[in-house]
Formats: structure tokens, C-alpha cells, sequence
């Protein structure tokens, strides 16, 4: 906007000076052109210098006023060829086509402006943290609590450590609400609109920015953040990390039915353009950054898969600040007795997608009942696009009234559902690293998941949890039949997964993450 509007009053000063030395001063109006034309070269330099890029040196002004009138001279060369091209060859009316080229010129000149002509030279603040300066950090999130899921569980806790390890952050994010009070000046939300391209441009402004402030960018996710901050580094030359927790083309493929392979293998195979284009964009962000957060071994493996190369790859294994949810017992005990009176709670959250495998543990119910001849309450938290196929597979089976569909469940209150079932699912066909099972171990409950993604880097078969197969019906039946029925079993495996739960420590992950963004830093320094 700042460009726009320095470049809107040297137009408006060319005008002015063109009039008045014409009809004021009567002097020759090629001759007041050019006297007009050197007034406003001056105008718009100094706006540009100075208002638009910040640029408040003075030690090279002179040599960024011949590259600037040098540009100047090259776009009145690529007008009149656009103009040309536009109007003879392809035939648009000519102001139309003024209006093109001119914006075509107007993008190729802040790129050159902003990268060549007004940059600013290193000042101290590109020393390195030891000696003295404060490493700053602009997060870039697609969503932020109150939002939930992976991001938005992390970010809950993770600015305010990186700010106690003497890291300044802020956060931009999308959002459907505004920006608290207490969140001013750290967290930049931007409104969710109808028309997604509209918040993605306010998104983007923002963050190019908020980018002056910062010394690198944390991206959270690969295709809006992540794309945008791709952009910043291409144009800016600025580092950045990617947290990479899964593979969002995969999942798109998967949930609109365009595919149906297993995550490994879709990285191996050739598709259609809409998939290939979601891969390669993904791809570009991951392959340009400086560092790649992974929660797991696995999402390490899907990685190496795309073209990554391992020594980029950071690995930083997901958990929790356990100290910021603790378990209100009354809650645990009205879950219970609502649920549990006469029969057993399995609860299972997660969205409601193709992959998650809700169909398995409901197709199970109706045996698992009779084996055990006892009720059993299925509580399924969560929203999304499967709900009414399970609702339809639930009454189909019989068990309607035993499977719950609570919807989504406040963060901060799941935990209590954990704690209040007997057992707790994941029968998912693929996980990076589940903040579920790390909130499932605390709560003290024993756990059913597959052997699928980075579950296996959680959980040890028969010791604190039993693995099975994705929704291999016979092994998820034995399974739950074998917790359900054996106690002393049920017990050992859930203590066993309290006590390692200390090893996906929150300390750690913060301790991790602060150092990777302090190495990304001193090889900026480096090529400084």
C-alpha cells in the first residue's frame, strides 16, 4: 500500500508541475514535461527511499538514485513494448492494455526495489544470540487456539516458552475471531472470509510485513503459511523453518476420493494434474527451507520420500504441557456416570475422515458386546465429513444407541473423557506423531492404535498398549476383548505408558525448537 500510494502522489505531482509551468508559466509543454518529469523522479524517489521501504541511510542515497532513474528508463522501454504487443499483436484496447503493462511494471519494480535498490545494509542486530541480541521469531499458522488439532495444540504453550528462552515472537494466523486484548502486538489474526483468495492477499500483506520485524519465519504448515514464507525467502532472501506434520496433498487426495493408496506409496506414484500440482507445491516449500521441523521418525521417512535431504530434516518429537490441562474429577465423574453406569466407556477421538478408522471400532461393537456380555458405550469426539456414513453404519449394525457422536470437544476438557473410559482407540491409518495418545497416556487409560505412521515410536506392543493392523476387524475384536476382560493387564500397560510419557517431555520440545531456530539464525549470520 505504501508503494501504491508514494507512486499515486509523484504521478499527482507530475501533473501538478506539467500545469502549472505550462498555463502559469507559459514555458513550452515538451520542455514543462521534462522539467515535470524530473520534479516527480525526485518526489518518488524519496517517498519510495524513505516512507515505503524504510530505507533511512544516506551513505549510498546517491548511487540508489542512479539505479532508480536506471529502472525508470528500463520500464519506459518495457511500456512501450508492452503497449505494442498488446495492442497490435494480440488485439486489446489500448487502455486496457495500459492498465496491464502498468501493473506488470509496477510488480517488477517493487521486487527490484525491495531486493537491490533499498536494502538495508546488516546492522548489529544480525549478530548472534551470544552476543547479546534477542533471536526474534515470526510464527506463521493457519490456526491458533481457540482453533484445535496439531497447530493449534502446540501453539497453546509453545510462544510463551520460546519467549522465556529469549526468543521475541509473534504469530500471524487465520482466524474467525479477533484479536484478544491480552494477544495485541504478539498475535495478528486475519479474518476467515467468504472468499478465501481475499483473506489469503490481507494474510500475505501481513506477513510480508511482519517479516521486516523478524530475523526468520517458523512456518507451521506447508501450503498457506508455508507458501507464502516460500515467497518471502525467493524474493527477500529470508530463512525459514517448516514444521512438516503430515502430508496435507495426501490427505486432500484422500479425502476427496481422487486416491486411495497409503501414504508411503503416494509419494511414490505418478497422478493426475490436480494431485501433481498439490505435491509440487508442497514439495517447493520443503525443498527451500532452511530447516524441516518433523514430529517422528516416520514423517522423517515420508520426507526423505518427497527429495529432502536428511540433513535438513530436525526431528523434535510432539508433547504436551500436561501442567495446563489437569483433570477436574468432577467432570471425570459425571462422564462416568452418564456413560459408564452398568457398562464400559471406549472413547475415540478425532476428525471424522476416510482414514481415521471410526467404521472399524463401530463395525466391532455388536460382537465385542456379546463376547463380553456386557454394554458398552462407544464416545466418538470429533466433527467431519464421515459423520452421517458412521451414523448410517451404526444403526445398520444395531449398536445406535451405544455409539455417541459428541462432536468437537474443547481441548482443555478431553482429557477428562480419556480418564473416564475404560479404553481408548486410534485406529487410524496414518499418524505423524498424535498429541491423542500422548493425552491418552497421561489420563492413565489403556490404548488400542495401530502399528500405522508414528504410532509404533509411541507406543510398545503388550507393554504400554497393543498395536494392530488398520481396521483389521479380528485384531481390534482381540484386542479390545483382552483389555476389556483382563484387568490386571489393563492396569500394567496403562502404568507403563504414564511412566513413558516422561520421555516426550515439554522441555525437551521447547529446549529443541529454540535451538533450531538459533541455528537456522547463526548461518544467516554466516552469510551475512
Amino acid at each position: 500500500m505504501k508503494f501504491i500510494i508514494s507512486g499515486g502522489i509523484a504521478t499527482l505531482a507530475d501533473l501538478i508541475l506539467l500545469f502549472v509551468l505550462t498555463d502559469f508559466f507559459r514555458i513550452w509543454y515538451l520542455f514543462s514535461a521534462i522539467l515535470a518529469f524530473i520534479g516527480s523522479f525526485f518526489v518518488s524517489f524519496y517517498l519510495q527511499k524513505f516512507f515505503t521501504f524504510r530505507d533511512a541511510g544516506r551513505e549510498r542515497i546517491y548511487r540508489q538514485m542512479g539505479q532508480y532513474l536506471f529502472v525508470g528508463l528500463i520500464n519506459l522501454g518495457l511500456n512501450t513494448l508492452g503497449m505494442y504487443l498488446a495492442v497490435e499483436i494480440f488485439g486489446v484496447w489500448y487502455l486496457l492494455a495500459q492498465i496491464i503493462v502498468t501493473i506488470i511494471i509496477a510488480i517488477f519494480s517493487f521486487i527490484i526495489y525491495e531486493t537491490y535498490i533499498f536494502v538495508k545494509k546488516p546492522e548489529s542486530s544480525l549478530a548472534e544470540p551470544e552476543s547479546g541480541k534477542t533471536l526474534k521469531v515470526l510464527i506463521a499458522t493457519g490456526i491458533y487456539p481457540p482453533d484445535y488439532r496439531g497447530p493449534a495444540t502446540l501453539l497453546e504453550a509453545l510462544p510463551r516458552a520460546l519467549i522465556d528462552k529469549g526468543i521475541e515472537v509473534k504469530i500471524i494466523t487465520y482466524s474467525f475471531i479477533k484479536t484478544r486484548s491480552e494477544e495485541r502486538g504478539m498475535v495478528f489474526r486475519i479474518k476467515r472470509g467468504r472468499i478465501a483468495a481475499l483473506s489469503q492477499i490481507r494474510y500475505l500483506a501481513k506477513l510480508w510485513r511482519l517479516a521486516d520485524w523478524a530475523d526468520e519465519i517458523y512456518a507451521l504448515d506447508v501450503y498457506s503459511a508455508g507458501y507464502f514464507t516460500y515467497l518471502i525467502k525467493k524474493i527477500r532472501g529470508m530463512k525459514y523453518v517448516v514444521r512438516f506434520v503430515g502430508d496435507s496433498a495426501w490427505e486432500t487426495a484422500v479425502r476427496n476420493g481422487w486416491c486411495c493408496d497409503y501414504i508411503l506409496d503416494f509419494q511414490d506414484k505418478v497422478y493426475d494434474k490436480k494431485i501433481e500440482r498439490l505435491k509440487a507445491r508442497r514439495k517447493k516449500v520443503l525443498l527451500e527451507a532452511d530447516k524441516i521441523v518433523a514430529p517422528s521418525n516416520f514423517i522423517g521417512l515420508v520426507l526423505e520420500k518427497i527429495g529432502v535431504d536428511k540433513e535438513r530434516v530436525k526431528v523434535i518429537y510432539n508433547s504436551l504441557d500436561f501442567s495446563r490441562y489437569p483433570f477436574d474429577e468432577n467432570s471425570v465423574v459425571s462422564i462416568k456416570e452418564k456413560y459408564g453406569r452398568g457398562s464400559k466407556i471406549i472413547v475415540s477421538p478425532g476428525q471424522l475422515n476416510p482414514w481415521k478408522g471410526f467404521d472399524g471400532i463401530i463395525k466391532i461393537m455388536p460382537e465385542l458386546m456379546k463376547e463380553l456380555n456386557l454394554k458398552i458405550n462407544l464416545l466418538i469426539l470429533g466433527k467431519g465429513q464421515e459423520h452421517d456414513n458412521l451414523e448410517s453404519l451404526a444403526r445398520e449394525r444395531g449398536v445406535s444407541k451405544y455409539v455417541h457422536f459428541l462432536g468437537r470437544i474443547e481441548h482443555e476438557k478431553i482429557m477428562n473423557y480419556f480418564k473416564a473410559a475404560d479404553l481408548f482407540i486410534l485406529n487410524s491409518n496414518y499418524e505423524g506423531m498424535s498429541h491423542v495418545l500422548l493425552e491418552a497416556m497421561q489420563s492413565g487409560t489403556p490404548i488400542i492404535t495401530t502399528n500405522r505412521g508414528g504410532n509404533p515410536e509411541v507406543i510398545t506392543d503388550n507393554e504400554t498398549g497393543l498395536l494392530v493392523n488398520y481396521n483389521n476387524e479380528a485384531e481390534l475384536l482381540k484386542a479390545a476383548k483382552k483389555i476389556l476382560s483382563d484387568n490386571d493387564f489393563a492396569k500394567k500397560i496403562a502404568v507403563n505408558a504414564k511412566e513413558k510419557i516422561k520421555f516426550f517431555s515439554w522441555e525437551k520440545t521447547v529446549d529443541e525448537t529454540a535451538e533450531t531456530l538459533r541455528t537456522v539464525f547463526k548461518d544467516r549470520c554466516q552469510d551475512q
